[in-house]
Parts: structure tokens; C-alpha cells; sequence
């Protein structure tokens, strides 16, 4: 009996313990679901979390590196109103403004400091406007004008530049002067009136030297007129003469100006092509003030001279006739001698001296 009782004491606790188990089987079932969403909520919770946070640091990212951009910009390339908003910032930060405005010269806040501050080797800024080595190499205007003395008048010229090389110019000379001229046997007293117009180009082979070479053409309006007293060469020609039956020296007469020779010598006369050579280039590239030098030649053909007689009013009527007769004698080679020594003038020698200067 007692084992019997120890027997079913032993199985009751077997069913005990079974039962626990079947319940906390129950249990389990039941809670597992609930624990697994809220594990899932919170682990969805903890996503969120990573994902803004995540999203905060790459904002932050961003902005750091947009700033640490703006910063490395030059201020020239930034808005003025991006400039103004670092320029507050670095003062909200007590940023030294010295090194601020180094960094953005042309910012409005930096007009007043940019004088007081010291300018290292190796700071980048801006060059000074009102620096006077920068108005020393101011461009040119390619124009310059060069007055000058030359053998076809006082005048000068105006010189445009093309190109690097080809300079063309505009040039106008006139003068006037009494001269006595001695080519024959009479000797003339007369002026000298030349007028030139030159259109030319000049080419400068080299790069470094002011050499030109020139060539064109020039209108001249130039020539010599002049008067020659032969009175004495015609009296002695006529010697005495006879007057209604009487004789009559004419030498004793002394009538001035019995008799006269007037010239006209055209030299380089209408259009005539110009070669020659010289030094300076007026419109060099930052060229002011310079030295200007020409020597050529005038291709006008040889000098033409007319010649005319004049007699005086005072020569009797009864010896006028005679009087022209031996004027005509003795003058009748006169023009052709004249010429003759005029040929050598068939090219008319050029020297300029002058001072250019370019605007």
C-alpha cells in the first residue's frame, strides 16, 4: 500500500510537470509574436535613427566642404553678397580682417584696409592702377606725327602703323628761297619755290631696329624763276649802229636794262616714285619721343628751262629793231645751254632729319 502511495505520488508530479510544460509552451506561443514586433519596431526605430543621423552628417559634410570651397575661391569670382556673408562670418568668428581682405581685396569692407596693409613677396593681389610703372607701358595709339627739315621743304608727316611691319605715311614739305644760279655764261637771280606732297610705305625688316626701307610716290609743284641782266652783252653785240645817216654807239647810250633774260626751271614737276631708306620707327609699340632720319631719291627726269628776252622801253624806235636782232643772236643757244646743264638734276636727291612722336 504504501508503495502504491509512493507510486502514485511520483506519477502526480510527472503530470505536474507536464503540465508547466504544456502551459509554458502556451505562453511562449502566445508572447513571441508580440516581442518579435516589438523588436522589429525598435529595430526599425534604431534604422530610422542611423538613416537621419546619416543624413545629418552628410548636410554637415556638405557645408563644410561648401565653405571650405567658398573660402578657396578668389573674391572676384563670388558674388558680392556671398563675400559680405564670409566677411560677417569671419567677424562673428574674431577673424583677423587684415587676413580676410588678403584673401578678398575688392570686398566693400576691405576698401580702407587694403592701405594699411603690408605687402609680402608672397602675396597674390591686384595689381595698383595708379602704379606709374603700368601707365610707363600704356599702349600706344599707332599714330604719330613727325615734323621734320628736309630737301623737299620744311613740314612733316603723319605715320599710321598697319602691321608690326608696315607703317604708311602722309607727308606735305614747302619752302621758298632766293638763289642765284650760274650755269651759263649769264648769271641769274631768281627764287626757289618748292611744294611736295608724299604718300609713301615703309617696311621695317627687322623687329628690333628702327630701319626702314621706303617707297612710293610724290606730287611736287617745284621750280626756279629768274631774271638775267645781258644789257652789256647785247650792247657790245651791237657795237654802233647807224641812226638817219649818223652813227650812233649804243654802249654810249647807257640804257639800264637794255635788254634781259627771264627763266622758268621746272624740277620735279607733277607725280614722280620715291625710293629710299631711313631709321626710326615712329609708331613703335610703346615708342613716345624718337629720332627720325630719311634718305632717298625722286625719280622726276631732268629739270626743263624756258627762256624769254625782255627789252627796255627806252631804246629808240629807229634802234629797237636792231637791238632785238642782236639780243636774238647772242641768246639763241642760251636755253639749250641751260638744259644741258640741268641733265644731271634727273634724279633729285632726298635727306630728312626730324623728331617723331607717338600719341
Amino acid at each position: 500500500m504504501q508503495r502504491m502511495c509512493k507510486m502514485s505520488h511520483s506519477k502526480l508530479i510527472q503530470y505536474k510537470l507536464i503540465l508547466l510544460g504544456f502551459c509554458g509552451g502556451i505562453v511562449t506561443i502566445v508572447v513571441q509574436p508580440a516581442i518579435a514586433q516589438d523588436l522589429t519596431a525598435k529595430e526599425t526605430n534604431a534604422s530610422q535613427v542611423t538613416s537621419q543621423a546619416n543624413v545629418t552628417s552628410i548636410a554637415a559634410s556638405t557645408a563644410v566642404s561648401t565653405k571650405a570651397n567658398d573660402l578657396l575661391l578668389p573674391a572676384i569670382k563670388q558674388p558680392k553678397y556671398l563675400i559680405d556673408v564670409q566677411q560677417a562670418t569671419y567677424q562673428a568668428r574674431q577673424i583677423d580682417l587684415a587676413k580676410f581682405c588678403q584673401n578678398y581685396p575688392y570686398n566693400s569692407k576691405c576698401q580702407g584696409a587694403n592701405s594699411s596693409l603690408e605687402t609680402k613677396p608672397n602675396d597674390v593681389s591686384m595689381p595698383d592702377s595708379s602704379d606709374k610703372s603700368q601707365n610707363s607701358t600704356k599702349p600706344k595709339s599707332g599714330w604719330a606725327v613727325v615734323p621734320e627739315i628736309s630737301t623737299l621743304g620744311l613740314g612733316g608727316h603723319v605715320v599710321r602703323e598697319i602691321t608690326p611691319k608696315f607703317n604708311a605715311r602722309v607727308g606735305v614739305n614747302s619752302f621758298g628761297q632766293d638763289i642765284n644760279i650760274n650755269e651759263t655764261e649769264y648769271e641769274y637771280k631768281g627764287n626757289l619755290n618748292l611744294f611736295n606732297v608724299s604718300t609713301l610705305l615703309d617696311v621695317q625688316p627687322f623687329k628690333k631696329s628702327g630701319f626702314k626701307l621706303s617707297a612710293g610716290l610724290i606730287f611736287g609743284n617745284n621750280n626756279i624763276q629768274g631774271t638775267a641782266d645781258v644789257s652789256e652783252r647785247v650792247a657790245n653785240e651791237l657795237g654802233e649802229v647807224k641812226i638817219q645817216g649818223q652813227t650812233v654807239d649804243i654802249r654810249d647810250l647807257n640804257i639800264q636794262e637794255l635788254a634781259s633774260i627771264d627763266t622758268d626751271i621746272e624740277i620735279n614737276e607733277g607725280l614722280s616714285p620715291y625710293l629710299g631708306i631711313g631709321g626710326g620707327n615712329a609708331v613703335k609699340a610703346g615708342k613716345g619721343l624718337g629720332f627720325w632720319w630719311d634718305l632717298g631719291v625722286v625719280f622726276s627726269g631732268s629739270p626743263e628751262a624756258e627762256v624769254t628776252s625782255n627789252f627796255s622801253t627806252e631804246i629808240p624806235a629807229e634802234l629797237r629793231d636792231e637791238v632785238v636782232a642782236a639780243a636774238d643772236e647772242a641768246l639763241k643757244d642760251e636755253e639749250k645751254d641751260l638744259n644741258e646743264a640741268l641733265d644731271i638734276m634727273g634724279i633729285y636727291p632726298v635727306l630728312s632729319l626730324g623728331l617723331s612722336y607717338q600719341f
